[in-house]
């Protein structure tokens, strides 16, 4: 409840400061320009600028909000990927057997539980993976490497397993990706200056209430795409945070069962 109730003062955070915007710029335009006289066609050209900007400053809108969903939506596959990945790991290395099989089924465990409860909130503050994460798959990978199958079936499941916790590897990079993207100043610049040079040519109105109420609208419809964006370029923080559903489902199961005791 109190995830939502921030994100959606969050939401009016973004709606409140885009209006003010739109409309500070339309007021600040009106004190600094000209009307013109009926011959000069000012009203003519304020027109075809707003339009034309306003074209572009949607089609910047509406690229980066795709992006950034589909970005979001990818993320959300990966996390399913990757638990699935160590899920086959840690029950091949079962199938595996010997007394490489629980150290292997510990790491993972160990792993695991370190994405849920430090590197979530790691990536959520822009920190990048984490350095213990890494260290638990690196054990359990350098134990995979020493293994020495000694019939068909080993071999089979020995080459899994490595082939598996490599994805795992690639899954985290990708993972980390969206947390540490650097894209930020060169968009919010061009979307904050395209919602001035939009607003800014409507000077040549009065105004009235109507054409007020109708900047308002084109701001608060502003904000809240503008909030989204933000919401989706980092996955693991608020407002739009996805939780770490697939591999919580793992500590659920036997891989919660083979954490090692808490000393």
């Amino acid at each position: 409840m109190m995830d939502f109730l921030l994100s959606a003062l969050g939401g009016l955070v973004f709606v409140a400061a885009a209006v003010a915007l739109v409309l500070g710029s339309y007021f600040l335009a009106r004190r600094l320009l000209t009307t013109g006289g009926e011959g000069d066609r000012t009203h003519d050209a304020a027109g075809t600028v707003a339009v034309r900007v306003a074209a572009l400053h949607g089609l910047i809108l509406a690229l980066v909000y795709a992006q950034e969903l589909d970005d979001y939506k990818g993320i959300r596959t990966v996390l399913t990927q990757e638990a699935v990945a160590i899920s086959d790991v840690f029950n091949d290395a079962q199938r595996y057997g010997g007394p490489m099989a629980a150290p292997i089924q510990q790491n993972l465990a160990t792993y695991v539980a370190l994405v849920v409860n430090e590197e979530w909130a790691s990536l959520a503050k822009r920190q990048g993976l984490s350095a213990a994460a890494w260290i638990e798959w690196d054990k359990a990978y350098n134990i995979l490497l020493d293994l020495e199958p000694l019939s068909d079936r080993e071999r089979y499941l020995s080459e899994r397993m490595r082939d598996r916790i490599t994805e795992v590897a690639g899954f985290r990079q990708m993972r980390e990706a969206p947390s540490l993207g650097t894209f930020a100043g060169l968009f919010w610049a061009p979307a904050l200056i395209g919602l001035v040079c939009v607003a800014a040519p409507f000077y040549v109105y009065r105004p009235t209430r109507t054409h007020i109420a109708l900047l308002s609208m084109f701001g608060a419809y502003s904000g809240v795409i503008l909030f989204f964006i933000f919401a989706f370029s980092n996955p693991f923080a608020a407002p739009g945070r996805l939780d770490p559903a697939p591999f919580e489902h793992l500590l659920k199961g036997d891989i919660g069962t083979a954490l090692p005791p808490k000393g």
